[in-house]
């Protein structure tokens, strides 16, 4: 057995053992977050000396994320964008930082971060996009969206609830550093996404709440 399996789980199930579907963190130097990834079923963050990972996803999010990333395929159709799913891992230099977003759109040629030749994250998204659930709420309000709005390139921040039908749209003012958020919770509102309104009824489509 290695060190590495010693020290952290590596399976789904040895995840789900220990945090019950819950959030699970574990103190890791940064070195060991890269190895970790190696061999682990399961995808993690890093943010502020610990490990952050979670196994279980709910029907709804895995909905909304597919909705989502429909939408944004659509309307990021060129070779000047790529739309990643959550398996891109977003580097934030000043917090020594990877976050996972649930949807990302980046604008090509990419800036990344290598940790190890085929180890690397995305260091210049333009959006990021994050379904909340309860476990996960707390998590991505106080940690990852302090360190999202300290990425220069980014210029818009979706939250989702999976919970019910609520959206908060974190826009980056044209003015300066400051932030703008707009709450939606009506089928027939909508947000704009490089100028094209997504509608929320059509990201909860397949959402029984």
């Amino acid at each position: 057995m290695s060190a590495l399996q010693t020290k952290f789980p590596l399976t789904h199930q040895e995840l789900l053992e220990i945090g019950h579907g819950e959030l699970v963190r574990f103190p890791a130097g940064f070195s060991e977050y890269w190895e970790l990834l190696r061999e682990a079923q399961y995808k993690a963050d890093y943010s502020n000396g610990e490990i952050i990972a979670m196994s279980y996803e709910t029907n709804a999010h895995s909905k909304i994320v597919t909705e989502i990333m429909f939408v944004l395929r659509t309307f990021f159709n060129s070779a000047q964008h790529s739309v990643y799913d959550p398996n891109r891992p977003v580097y934030i230099a000043d917090f020594k930082a990877v976050h996972n977003p649930d949807c990302s759109v980046v604008l090509e040629p990419a800036q990344l971060f290598e940790y190890q030749p085929g180890m690397n994250a995305e260091t210049t998204p333009l959006i990021l996009v994050e379904v909340l659930s309860k476990t996960t709420r707390d998590y991505d309000y106080s940690e990852k969206l302090p360190h999202y709005k300290q990425i220069p390139s980014l210029r818009q921040i979706i939250y989702i609830e999976s919970a019910k039908m609520f959206v908060t749209v974190y826009e980056r003012s044209d003015d300066g550093p400051q932030w703008i958020n707009t709450d939606y919770a009506n089928p027939e509102d909508a947000f704009l996404v490089s100028g094209q309104a997504v509608r929320l009824e059509e990201i909860y489509r397949k959402v029984a709440f």
